[in-house]
């Protein structure tokens, strides 16, 4: 395992714990999570336990901050046509056929736009979603109910 890789789970898990404190009444939190959090994709472990680390503080921070009325929720994307998505693969081509291959495995057949994504958070965000706290957030084109 490589250096760059073990260097993510303190990244993505320690981030958001320092502004705890700071946070206003009523403000909302929301966490970037993963599908990978419960996929078991190999070659995909440290990230996979960072985000599965980011389900259980989601789930804490809500029952800890909620009598300061902050809400804690994670946002779980599904694979989303995005550059980080694309750079998985050496070349156009090959990215173009990743993209079509996830496209294909997904119940919506096709993969997200960046935009809906952000849509989804935005509810998360707003007064839409006040009775909402220690939540997941499925934008995967139904992935997760396969």
């Amino acid at each position: 395992m490589s250096r760059r890789r073990v260097e993510v789970l303190p990244a993505q898990v320690g981030g958001p714990v320092p502004a705890l404190p700071l946070l206003n009444r009523g403000a909302s939190v929301i966490l970037a999570g993963s599908t990978a959090a419960t996929s078991g994709t190999p070659a995909f472990g440290v990230y996979a336990a960072s985000k599965a680390a980011i389900r259980s503080f989601a789930r804490t921070w809500a029952g800890e901050l909620a009598g300061r009325g902050v809400r804690v929720n994670t946002i779980v994307p599904g694979p989303t046509e995005t550059e980080g998505l694309r750079a998985l693969a050496p070349d156009d081509a090959q990215a173009d056929a990743l993209v079509k291959q996830l496209a294909a495995g997904l119940p919506l057949g096709r993969v997200a736009r960046p935009e809906e994504i952000a849509s989804a958070v935005l509810f998360l965000a707003s007064d839409l979603s006040s009775f909402v706290t220690g939540s997941e957030l499925f934008a995967d084109g139904g992935d997760e109910q396969q």
